[in-house]
C-alpha cells in the first residue's frame, strides 16, 4: 500500500474525496468497522456515492478491510491493517471525543500554537486503537498494566467501557474481570501504562461488565468548594478571575462524576480535610465532604497523605 499524507490524497483525488477516505480509515482503525450509513450520516451523500468511496478505499488499502456478511458491515482486518493516514494517539482520542475533524489531519494551526509539557513517552496509537475498538464493540482485551500502586503486572482481562481526559492524561474506564469471587470491579486505567495488548473480539462483555451497570460512572455528585483560607489575597483574586467568580464570591458548587472527583482533587488542589488544613498548598476546600465519604468510589479521594 502506498503511504499517503492527507495533502497527498487531496492532490491525487480532491479535497472532498480525501476527507471521505480519511474518515473511512479513521473509523475502521479506532471503531473497528463501518457501513454505508456512516458515510451517509456524516457527509450527507447518497448510497451509490458511499459504496463508491468504500470500494475505492479498498483499492487503496487492499489488506485493511473486508465485508462481514454476518455483521453486515465492513470490518477491520486486524492482522494486516496499515493506516492510510497516520495519526498520533492524542489527536485520535480528541476526535473520538469531539467528532472527526479534517482540520486535525493537517499540521497547520490557524494561529501560532505550541503545546507545553508534552510527555516524552507518547501514547502508543496501536494500543489506543485496540482499546477504543473494544469500547465500541463491547469486547475484551488482555494486557499487562504497569500500575504505580501495585506490583502485580501480570496479564489481566479488561472490558473497556469509556474514556476520558483528566486534564493531564488520557484514561479509560474498564471492568476488570478476575477469577476471584467478589474482586471483579470497574476501575480507571491510564493508556500510557498499558503493555502487550491482545484484542479478544469474540469475548463479548456480559451484562454486569457493561457501562450501563457501572453505577459509580453514572453517579454525579455535588462539590461545594470554597477558596482556601490559607490563600493570599493576590491568589484569591487570581482564582476568582480564572473560575469566573464574582468579586466577593468565595465559594461555588459544581457537579462531577463520582469516579472522577479523585482527579479533580489533584488538579484543582482541593483540601478534603474536615476543616481547612494549615499545611500543604491548596486552592480550594471541600465543604461537603461529610456527605460524600460514605461512597465507596470516593475512598481514594479521602485518603490523606
Amino acid at each position: 500500500m502506498e503511504d499517503f499524507t492527507y495533502e497527498a490524497l487531496i492532490e491525487s483525488y480532491n479535497a472532498q474525496r480525501a476527507e471521505r477516505f480519511a474518515y473511512i480509515d479513521f473509523v475502521l482503525r479506532f471503531l473497528g468497522g463501518l457501513n454505508r450509513s456512516d458515510l451517509l450520516d456524516f457527509f450527507g451523500i447518497g448510497e451509490a456515492a458511499a459504496s463508491k468511496e468504500i470500494s475505492e478505499y479498498k483499492k487503496l488499502t487492499a489488506n485493511n478491510v473486508d465485508y462481514d456478511r454476518v455483521l453486515r458491515k465492513n470490518v477491520i482486518l486486524r492482522e494486516s491493517f496499515k493506516p492510510l493516514i497516520n495519526l498520533d494517539a492524542e489527536t485520535a482520542l480528541g476526535m473520538l471525543a469531539n467528532g472527526f475533524n479534517k482540520n486535525k489531519l493537517y499540521n497547520r494551526p490557524m494561529l501560532p500554537y505550541q503545546r507545553i509539557g508534552a510527555t516524552p513517552h507518547h501514547l502508543n496509537t496501536d494500543f489506543v486503537s485496540k482499546v477504543t475498538r473494544a469500547i465500541y464493540s463491547q469486547t475484551a482485551i488482555k494486557c499487562n498494566y504497569i500500575s504505580d500502586n501495585s506490583k502485580n503486572h501480570d496479564e489481566r482481562t479488561l472490558l473497556p467501557t469509556a474514556f476520558f481526559y483528566d486534564g493531564q492524561s488520557w484514561m479509560f474506564r474498564a471492568f476488570h474481570r478476575t477469577p476471584v469471587i467478589g474482586k471483579a470491579h470497574f476501575k480507571c486505567f491510564e493508556f500510557s501504562r498499558l503493555a502487550n495488548i491482545t484484542e479478544c473480539p469474540n469475548d463479548v462483555a456480559r451484562s454486569p461488565e457493561t457501562l450501563s451497570q457501572d453505577a459509580d460512572w453514572h453517579l454525579v455528585v455535588p462539590l461545594q468548594l470554597t477558596l482556601h483560607p490559607s490563600l493570599s489575597s493576590y491568589k484569591k483574586a487570581t482564582l476568582t478571575q480564572e473560575f469566573g467568580l464574582g468579586k466577593e464570591q468565595h465559594e461555588f458548587v459544581i457537579t462531577e462524576k463520582a469516579v472522577l472527583v479523585y482527579y479533580l482533587k489533584k488538579h484543582w488542589k482541593i483540601d478534603v480535610n474536615d476543616t481547612p488544613s494549615s499545611e500543604g498548598s491548596y486552592n480550594f476546600h471541600l465543604k461537603n465532604g461529610d456527605t460524600l465519604k460514605h461512597l465507596c468510589c470516593m475512598e481514594n479521594v479521602f485518603k490523606y497523605p
